[in-house]
């Protein structure tokens, strides 16, 4: 497994782990983040200003093609100006997504993964940031999968190896106050990572779903269980959580759904930790390394993961897919799927106008960190 052990950074850390890697040397920083109205927006890049860092900003301005409120047109507009007042505007770039499209178009994925292509070299910086904290869920999912993909094939065809890292200041409750609206009446899946669900050579071969439960998620189940028509499905619900009975609550909100309609089996529930991605990675890929072996026999199986919980365990989901998909560990490609259903129209936002409850993560996920994992997997080895 690619993230085991893994490199994550939270809240009190995370200003000594910024501070000690811009004391190591000059860095050349690039930032992504997004253009939004989110309370969140500017957390990371004020964080990482004011421990002095000099950051290049790609800043991912979406459009839906649809006309957006003034409360949302104004909150925009206010972090907007806040992040040129932290950065110089000449080292803002804005990078223009159009998102959604039409019914079962993967638009948003393959439109962020031709701007971010279209932006710029991002393989001239030591370290590349990617801040979800602001981004729309399929948008923040490929931009990480593109952006890691691209940067393991530079260094393993001999270039230089770039940093990689996920950056969000995470709330459940703030995620629920910006995600009100209206959601798309169709289902489409992360750019790579289909499932091969329409493949007629193994149209037979049994599907099996875990979707990743959050808050009001019952339109969203509805039409991806359509969507797919699995054979098993494994719900997988936050678990240890900062809110002690969130896991449970969570289950209360869809027990009809879960039991009654979708007949799922108890035992087949999974549970996931709410604040470490890569624990929620772990989980993930175990079980569908499970079901892989357990299905060899029938010829095959159908795996598909569905991010509906918070944007923190959307990177885990992310991570065990792209370590199936692109890992060496299991010595063969595994596609998994990854289907969503994306936000129409927002809402105005719900949230305080005060931005603090968050947690700050920073996730390592590639670069100089993953040199020292072979001495380090042998010493864990040794205490077998």
């Amino acid at each position: 497994m690619r993230w085991d052990p893994y490199s994550l950074t939270t809240n009190a850390d995370f200003d000594g782990f910024w501070a000690s890697r811009l004391a190591e040397k000059p860095r050349k920083l690039l930032l992504i983040m997004g253009r939004g109205f989110d309370i969140r927006t500017l957390e990371i890049a004020r964080r990482l200003c004011g421990l002095g860092a000099d950051l290049m900003v790609w800043q991912l301005a979406f459009d839906n093609g649809l006309e957006d409120s003034e409360a949302r047109l104004g909150l925009t507009e206010k972090n907007n100006e806040a992040l040129q007042a932290l950065v110089p505007a000449d080292r803002i770039v804005s990078v223009p997504i159009e998102i959604g499209g039409p019914a079962g178009a993967a638009v948003t994925s393959r439109n962020t993964k031709i701007a971010l292509e279209d932006a710029g070299a991002f393989d001239i910086f030591d370290d590349v940031i990617v801040d979800i904290s602001a981004m729309p869920r399929m948008v923040a999912m490929t931009a990480v999968s593109v952006l890691l993909f691209s940067l393991d094939k530079k260094a393993q065809d001999g270039g230089d190896s770039v940093n990689l890292h996920v950056t969000t200041a995470e709330s459940v409750s703030a995620d629920l106050g910006a995600s009100t609206g209206s959601l798309r009446d169709s289902v489409t899946f992360v750019l790579g990572f289909s499932g091969h669900l329409e493949a007629q050579t193994t149209q037979n071969w049994p599907r099996v779903w875990f979707p990743v439960l959050g808050e009001g998620q019952r339109d969203r189940l509805n039409l991806i269980q359509e969507h797919i028509d699995p054979d098993e499905i494994c719900p997988v619900i936050p678990f240890p959580t900062r809110k002690p009975r969130r896991g449970d609550e969570v289950v209360g909100e869809h027990r009809d759904i879960l039991f009654d309609d979708f007949k799922i089996e108890p035992a087949n529930i999974l549970l996931a930790s709410e604040y470490n991605p890569f624990e929620a990675y772990k989980q993930l890929y175990m079980a569908m390394a499970q079901y892989k072996r357990a299905l060899k026999t029938m010829g095959g199986c159908k795996l598909f993961v569905s991010p509906l919980s918070s944007k923190l365990l959307s990177i885990g989901v992310l991570l065990a897919c792209y370590d199936h998909r692109f890992g060496s560990a299991q010595g063969d490609s595994f596609d998994v799927g990854i289907p969503y259903v994306e936000t129409a129209v927002y809402g105005d936002p719900n949230q305080s106008p005060i931005p603090t409850g968050f947690d700050l993560h920073s996730m390592w996920i590639r670069g100089d960190w993953e040199d020292s994992l072979p001495a380090m997997r042998s010493e864990d080895n040794s205490h077998d």
